[in-house]
């Protein structure tokens, strides 16, 4: 059971119910193109923005939605999740531990997911939509919710039915309800709970703010510039280098965190593979500290 029968109709639809929409690539189903972005490396076939500014350009404008699909009438959809849609997504993912993770947090609170909006993914998978509680709710990859389990919320995005997988299958409603229900209490509490974070020990002298955020900005610039097949070496050294400038006591760490991922998922790489390499390019620049005064030659790393 699908809510329409093309990409257009689907995306009006979700507009006049307050969610903004925008086209992705689509999966183009052929041995040697996997999606219709035309990169052979292409590692989120389907997935990954058709336009500028990408989720930012997120829209519920019935004009503005008719000219992009008009232009690419196959174009996925997407909704952005978050405040902006008033929605956080759920997203079950089995073939990373997601159908376990799933089953245990039943187990612990009950059938929470019964009686709210689920999608099923082409891939296998499920998304289960939820109302958006009005407080800020942080894009999360398998840490709050359990291995394959992550969640979409502000600043994410999921693709909805009619959307075609890179499997070819396609997002589909499942029978039952079709509008989202509010957020289980337990659950509002660990998508909004701060996580515990190392604390990075005092710098040997103050990191100017002005400096660190013009390297965030200058990092981010060169991450935009990243060419196909080096995007993710790229972004692992980035991560690296802002991470020394976390562990100095010059960037928040959340959101550096963040702020590297959109940019990656704005190029065309997967969320979950920007995530982990993110991650391990922060978690080794922090065991190295770096101030204004510091060079990357200085440090003995080869960068």
């Amino acid at each position: 059971m699908t809510d329409s029968r093309t990409p257009l109709t689907a995306a009006l639809v979700y507009a006049r119910r307050g969610w903004t929409t925008f086209p992705c690539h689509t999966a183009a189903g052929h041995p040697s193109v996997v999606c219709t972005c035309g990169h052979a490396d292409c590692s989120s076939p389907g997935k990954h923005p058709r336009i500028a500014g990408g989720l930012r350009s997120a829209t519920a404008d019935e004009a503005t939605i008719r000219r992009w699909w008009a232009r690419w009438p196959r174009a996925n959809v997407a909704i952005r999740t978050g405040s902006a849609s008033g929605l956080v997504v759920v997203d079950v993912d089995p073939a990373h531990g997601g159908r376990d993770s799933l089953q245990a947090l039943i187990e612990q609170h009950g059938r929470f997911v019964d009686g709210t909006r689920a999608i099923r993914t082409g891939g296998g998978g499920w998304h289960f939509y939820f109302e958006h509680p009005g407080t800020f709710v942080r894009n999360d990859t398998g840490r709050r919710l359990g291995p394959g389990i992550d969640v979409r919320g502000d600043g994410g995005y999921v693709l909805a039915p009619p959307s075609v997988h890179a499997s070819g299958g396609r997002y589909e409603l499942a029978q039952g309800a079709r509008v989202p229900a509010p957020l289980p209490g337990w659950l509002l509490e660990r998508l909004t709970k701060e996580p515990e974070r190392r604390v990075a020990p005092p710098p040997s002298e103050p990191v100017p703010d002005r400096w660190a955020a013009a390297a965030l900005d200058g990092e981010v610039e060169r991450l935009m510039a990243a060419k196909q097949g080096c995007r993710n070496d790229t972004l692992n050294r980035i991560a690296f280098r802002l991470g020394q400038i976390v562990a100095a006591g010059g960037l928040e760490e959340t959101r550096v965190e963040q702020t590297l991922v959109h940019g990656a998922v704005a190029i065309g790489l997967g969320e979950r593979e920007a995530t982990i390499t993110v991650r391990s390019g922060l978690r080794a620049g922090e065991q190295v500290p770096r101030g204004p005064r510091h060079r990357d030659a200085d440090l003995g790393v080869s960068l």
